[in-house]
């Protein structure tokens, strides 16, 4: 039988209502088990998605987006030959 350990955890309401909507999507018989599988998930990832500096991104990005360097499409069609050009 696999030990198990009792950890008390204190989170913000709004990730905990996160959690919730996880759980209902995931069809997950409680809050504790999503919580459980999502760290499970975490903890799987590979480097570059835990070393990532999200943050730092979503920076550039709003950068690149407020000088102008985005594009836009009407259709998917549009885009995917962008992407393949």
């Amino acid at each position: 039988m696999a030990t198990s350990h009792k950890i008390t955890l204190e989170i913000p309401g709004e990730i905990y209502t996160e959690i919730v909507d996880f759980r209902k999507r995931s069809r997950i018989r409680d809050a504790n088990s999503a919580v459980v599988e999502l760290i499970r998930y975490a903890l799987t990832l590979p480097p570059y998605f835990k070393d990532f500096d999200w943050k730092k991104a979503e920076r550039e990005a709003d950068i690149e987006i407020k000088a102008g360097k985005v594009k836009s499409f009407s259709n998917t069609d549009d885009f995917l030959t962008e992407l393949k050009a």
